[in-house]
């Protein structure tokens, strides 16, 4: 049975006494070294004896047991502790042989150089030739099904067994795509050809056992190919789109600008705890099995089933709604009206995006990296254009004379039905810009209203957590996953709510063209009256006509940032924000997926999903997991009628509900770990040097984000209590419904408890990450042309 690092592994090793640990390991020959055995070990060392080293990850270990024949040591891997001593044992051997190297100790021996002492314990120090990446084999790697367990040489076989007398071990080696943390196909540029290696006769041909890769026989392990900079624009650019540019409406209209501004706030401070948090566990134990592979270990195989399909099923349906978001802001152009009017034009605009992100979500993910990379820079620019121009628009610099916080102060309201001011004077549901009058009044209206406004912010946040998806995917994950991190939370605060702050104080919050939590038709008298409410606001202007007639609830009209800037008759700016919102729209449904198809192939190989989404290509992109995720974007296409729209949506806010549900298991999954680890003093101190990354404000960070998802999630349908709207009732709960039903489906089926914090396992994946030696750039004193990119880079 494939190892799934589920915790309880292997209960009977005692965590807590690690001195008798000790005590095993200094009675071991492989620690007490005899000077004289190991003298012949390397007067016998064959010429290529480098190259077996590389194959064999126990090969001195065998040379020396074999000449030690009063040594009653074995190799056998029966448990994790027996295959950590038989690694530290060869770790020593291999630094004594080092030694020996630069000197011949007084013996006249002189070993043969050898460049490649530490190949297994380097990350991309493999025996391998490389060559140019060709156009033509990356088109063919495209359709090649054909994994690496078939087209790499029997070096990688070797490296899964411990002994010639026992199979390969179900605890740490690459018995399947799940535990491949560390990508010994690791290459840098283009195509590796793995150099055929020839094993000694003084070495025993090592028996293979396959039986646990045949399920696996088509699939390959994901590759190592992003850096921290794709990384960060990755987890930045999913995040920035129709959320902060369409769906920030909604927040305004139902909370005013201050209380949109608390309740982004307060989504940022949900978001930011569970990242910081999740990091810490990422950073310590970077395997591939994902979200959910983590909640499964620290928590228990069930939950971690239910929160995988739940998070797959946040970004599969967030996918279709980025295509739904782009065909609205392309029709805001009067030439391209027909692409969300007819069905024809909107058929072929969605089928004909689909195709093109499907396609680049099949590139090499190095060359994905790179596309993400421009197009979240280019996204960032965006961001920056608008917030400077706001601040000119509101300083008075088009000509509109100065605004200031005139939004924001009650006295200045021009009509009764226009009322100023930091909050709505209500929470009022029903209102459609007539001043939010007939509502909920006072302070619990206020927290009402910034509690509607929280949940609504949570469709902005989605996707910040893509860097954890990605990790199993870059260079140095212990590295790049808090680097990421630490720069999401200045980029969240210097972008989302500063663009929100300073984006209210240039509209009036109650403005009709802005969205409503609950979306209503006009009739023609209440148009009448709304028109001259906005003519007081500055006027529809640039040709924009007010009309139901669109087959779609929401244009780009409703944008804050486009009504902005049409009340000051800046129709040529306005139409070049809606053509950027339009390339970001279309760049963020590309994020999600992306994000999709990784988690498929995670569940995949986790046995929570069919085996055939761990299909990949040579070059390690999980070609079905794509293609499937990318069927989905065509859901888009019920939007052929309004109905059908309506029930898309439906779809979304599961989505979104879905999202905060995972939120919620990665702080529980940090919680549990935090305690099994203080549990584990053997293991390595939070407070020291070398642990990989630590989280501040622990545990009370991921407690406040425990008990912020929780209460969102019950939160999350409470517009329903004061205007009753059956299906929105129904896609606020039904994903827990779903939650439970699969978590007790899971029990029923196959069986899972929760963990006990003593047998969490806290070692498989440690173990390697620990052992590999990153080849980086070395640390120095920065120029100031490096710490000015180094401080840019936080922005």
């Amino acid at each position: 049975m494939i190892n799934k690092a589920a915790p309880g592994l292997f209960p009977h090793i005692e965590y807590g006494k690690p001195r008798s640990n000790t005590v095993e390991l200094n009675n071991d020959p492989l620690y007490d070294i005899d000077e004289d055995i190991f003298l012949e070990l390397c007067q016998n060392l064959p010429a290529n004896y480098d190259s077996l080293l590389s194959s064999d990850r126990f090969y001195l270990s065998r040379l020396y047991l074999g000449l030690n024949p009063s040594c009653a040591r074995t190799l056998e891997c029966t448990d994790f502790a027996q295959f950590n001593r038989n690694c530290d044992g060869e770790f020593k051997l291999r630094n004594k042989l080092q030694e020996w190297k630069k000197s011949d100790m007084g013996s006249g021996v002189v070993l043969p150089q050898f460049n490649q002492l530490e190949a297994i314990l380097t990350k991309g120090y493999d025996v391998v030739k490389m060559k140019n990446r060709h156009w033509r084999n990356a088109i063919r790697d495209l359709f090649n099904k054909r994994g690496a367990s078939e087209s790499s040489s029997s070096r990688y076989e070797i490296e899964m067994n411990c002994s010639t007398s026992q199979p390969s071990t179900n605890i740490i080696d690459n018995t399947g795509p799940e535990l491949d943390f560390i990508d010994f196909k690791f290459e840098d540029n283009g195509i590796m050809e793995i150099q055929q290696v020839s094993i000694s006769d003084n070495v025993e041909d090592i028996p293979i056992d396959n039986s646990q890769r045949k399920k696996f026989k088509h699939s390959t392990s994901l590759k190592r190919k992003l850096k921290i900079r794709h990384l960060q624009m990755i987890s930045l650019g999913a995040t920035i789109g129709v959320g902060l540019f369409l769906n920030s409406g909604r927040a305004f209209a139902i909370a005013g600008p201050m209380g949109a501004f608390i309740g982004y706030l307060y989504g940022a401070l949900v978001i930011l705890a569970t990242l910081f948090s999740f990091a810490e566990i990422v950073a310590f134990i970077p395997l591939i099995t994902g979200i959910s592979g983590l909640c499964s270990r620290f928590v228990g195989d069930a939950f971690g089933f239910t929160v995988g399909w739940c998070h797959w099923l946040s970004y599969a349906v967030a996918f279709p709604s980025e295509l739904i978001a782009s065909v609205i802001m392309i029709s805001y152009y009067s030439p391209l009206e027909k692409v969300a009017t007819d069905n024809t034009y909107m058929g072929v605009t969605i089928t004909i995006l689909i195709v093109v992100l499907t396609g680049v979500n099949l590139l090499n993910v190095k060359i994905y990296g790179e596309l993400e990379y421009i197009m979240s820079v280019l996204k960032l620019a965006v961001v920056i254009w608008l917030i400077v121009l706001v601040i000119v628009l509101n300083c008075g610099g088009f000509d509109n004379g100065y605004t200031g916080f005139k939004f924001w102060t009650k006295d200045r309201s021009p009509l009764p039905d226009i009322t100023f001011g930091p909050f709505r004077p209500t929470y009022d549901l029903r209102d459609y810009g007539f001043g939010s009058k007939n509502g909920i009044g006072g302070f619990g209206g206020v927290l009402l209203s910034c509690i509607t406004c929280s949940v609504s912010s949570t469709f902005s946040y989605i996707g910040s957590e893509i860097g954890f998806i990605a990790a199993p995917e870059a260079e140095n994950p212990r590295k790049a996953v808090p680097s990421v991190t630490k720069r999401i939370f200045v980029r969240v605060v210097l972008f989302y709510l500063l663009s929100i702050f300073i984006v209210g104080t240039v509209i009036y919050s109650g403005d009709p063209r802005l969205l409503r939590i609950i979306p209503e038709k006009h009739t023609e008298s209440n148009t009448n009256m709304l028109l001259d409410i906005i003519d007081h606001l500055g006027g529809m202007n640039c040709n924009t006509q007010f009309t139901n007639n669109n087959i779609f609830q929401e244009s780009s009209n409703q944008s804050p940032w486009v009504i902005a800037f049409k009340a000051v008759k800046q129709c040529k700016l306005a139409n070049a924000i809606n053509g950027v919102f339009v390339c970001i729209g279309i760049s963020a449904a590309s994020s999600q997926l992306y994000a999709s198809s990784r988690t498929l192939y995670s569940m995949a190989t986790q046995n929570k999903a069919p085996s055939i989404f761990t299909w990949c290509t040579t070059g390690g992109v999980p070609y079905v997991s794509v293609l499937f995720c990318g069927l989905l974007g065509f859901l888009s296409l019920l939007c052929f009628d309004l109905k059908s729209s309506e029930g898309l949506l439906f779809f979304i806010s599961m989505g979104i509900t879905g999202s905060i549900v995972m939120w919620f298991g990665m702080n529980l999954s940090f919680f549990r770990f935090y305690l099994a680890l203080k549990r584990r003093p053997d293991i390595i101190d939070r407070n020291s040097k070398e642990y990989p990354y630590k989280s501040p404000f622990q545990p009370y960070l991921c407690i406040f984000g425990m008990i912020s998802t929780a209460v969102l999630l019950a939160m999350n349908g409470i517009q329903n209590f004061f205007v009753w709207r059956t299906a929105n009732f129904i896609s606020s709960y039904l994903i827990m419904v779903i939650f439970i039903t699969l978590y007790a489906g899971y029990n029923i089926v196959r069986t899972s408890t929760i963990n006990s914090l003593e047998q969490i396992d806290l070692d498989s994946g440690r173990r390697e990450m620990d052992r590999i030696i990153w080849k980086e750039n070395a640390d120095y004193t920065l120029n100031v042309r490096e710490l000015f990119h180094k401080v840019f880079s936080y922005v």
